[in-house]
C-alpha cells in the first residue's frame, strides 16, 4: 500500500504520542490571539486523525494543560457498521448515515465520529459479517474505510 500523506500540525502534550487518534472539532475561543493558531487549525473538522511522528518543537497554549508539541498526523482508519449491500472490501462509497434514533444499541458503531457525511471513503477490510440486529433495515457489518487519498474527487460544501 502506498505512504499515507502527513501534515504537520500541533496537538496538546497529552496526544503527542504515536499511535494516538482523534477527532479535529475545531478553533477553541481562546485560539484567537494565538500567533501559531494557524498550524494548529490546519485540519479538517470533524475527521479522525493518528499521531505518526513528534517533531522537536514545543508550545505554550492557552487551551492545553502542560502546553502543545508539533507533530505529524495522517487521516486514521475508523471501523463502521454498513449495510451488507455496500458493505463490500475495496469499494469506494459516498458515506450516508442511517436514518436511526440514539436509543438503538448499535446507533455508535453507525455513527462513529471522525467520518464525515457525503465524503467519499475506502472500504479496506470487511471485520465482521456477522449481523447486528437493527431495527429499520437490514443488518448492518462491520467494516474498516479510509478517506478517499488526496488528489481523488471529495465531496464539498
Amino acid at each position: 500500500m502506498e505512504q499515507k500523506k502527513t501534515r504537520v500540525t500541533i496537538v496538546g502534550s497529552v496526544y503527542a504520542k504515536p499511535g494516538t487518534q482523534f477527532v479535529y472539532v475545531g478553533k477553541n475561543d481562546l485560539c484567537e490571539s494565538c500567533s501559531i493558531a494557524r498550524v494548529c487549525h490546519n485540519l479538517e473538522t470533524g475527521r479522525r486523525y493518528e499521531v505518526v511522528a513528534i517533531r522537536a518543537a514545543s508550545h505554550v497554549c492557552p487551551v492545553h494543560h502542560g502546553g502543545s508539541v508539533t507533530v505529524d498526523v495522517t487521516e486514521a482508519p475508523v471501523e463502521i457498521r454498513l449495510l451488507p449491500d455496500s458493505a463490500k472490501k475495496n469499494t469506494t462509497i459516498s458515506l450516508r448515515f442511517p436514518d436511526c434514533d440514539e436509543a438503538c444499541v448499535s446507533f455508535a458503531a453507525c455513527h462513529p465520529p471522525g467520518v464525515v457525511e457525503g465524503q467519499k471513503y475506502i472500504i479496506t477490510e470487511v471485520l465482521d459479517e456477522e449481523p447486528v440486529a437493527c431495527r429499520i433495515g437490514p443488518s448492518p457489518i462491520l467494516v474498516r474505510i479510509i478517506p478517499l487519498p488526496e488528489g481523488l474527487p471529495r465531496y464539498s460544501q
